[in-house]
């Protein structure tokens, strides 16, 4: 179910045990080839696919386009929000998902640079709030989440992993918007720095801190070259499956009761 779709009167009435699935996007450059809007087209395509699977099992808010995206304030077109003032704006929006009686929030994550700001921000909630604190409230990212299934392999991907404005995000885009890729504008003299912090013996034990114009220089990593709509529809279906069982166990998943 769409939370956009109800009255009052049906929100009132709704199983208040029902998970909520706040989206959220963001409106940053994905390259000279995508849009700017490539975060929140995945995610929203995402629920579209999740509402088919799940119905009323499930109820979806409207996505959350406007993200933390000011680490690409260096290329134009990004619309953002500064990650601390994110952080109230993610508060506000779950103060009025408990407010309409919910008890289970599940905040489904399409940008990267929103992760720590919402982090912040729930944790805040439950720290300060014993309305929050005893709450069912989880975050994801889809990536992480449906980690598993977006293996290369699974989808004849050419490179390893998905990172932005990538084969994969590009596959996703020819899937959903085949018309707003312009695979023809992707530049041929593209300069893309390894991160330390991502790769080598360090990798997934620290974090770096940079802004993305000392990653890439036209926006995009990895080969978007190699996308292709048949690899992104197979994406889509593969992470909307796997996002639809991890939300049918979190349905189940029992209140955390204080222990004595």
């Amino acid at each position: 179910m769409y939370w956009s779709e109800q009255s009052w009167e049906d929100i009132a009435s709704i199983d208040k045990n029902l998970p909520v699935v706040v989206p959220l996007g963001s409106c940053e450059q994905h390259g000279k080839h995508l849009p700017v809007f490539v975060d929140s087209f995945q995610v929203s395509a995402l629920v579209e696919k999740l509402e088919d699977k799940l119905g009323d099992r499930a109820l979806f808010a409207p996505t959350l386009w406007l993200g933390a995206s000011d680490h690409h304030r260096d290329f134009p077109g990004r619309l953002s929000l500064p990650p601390r003032l994110y952080t109230q704006v993610i508060q506000s929006f779950a103060n009025c998902v408990i407010e309409s009686g919910f008890t289970r929030i599940h905040f489904l994550n399409g940008h990267g640079g929103n992760l720590i700001p919402v982090s912040q921000a729930l944790t805040d909630l439950v720290v300060n709030d014993d309305r929050f604190d005893g709450t069912t409230m989880t975050l994801g990212s889809w990536w992480q989440t449906a980690i598993e299934a977006i293996m290369p392999k699974n989808h004849g991907m050419s490179t390893p992993n998905l990172t932005h404005a990538c084969e994969y995000e590009t596959s996703l885009m020819l899937a959903i918007r085949e018309d707003l890729v312009q695979l023809s504008k992707l530049d041929p003299v593209h300069t893309e720095k390894d991160r330390p912090w991502a790769s080598g013996k360090w990798r997934s034990r620290i974090e770096g801190f940079h802004r993305f114009h000392r990653w890439t220089s036209t926006g995009h990593m990895g080969d978007p070259s190699q996308a292709t709509a048949v690899k992104g529809h197979s994406l889509l279906e593969a992470v909307a499956d796997e996002l639809a069982a991890f939300l049918s166990d979190f349905s189940k998943w029992p209140p955390m009761e204080p222990l004595k």
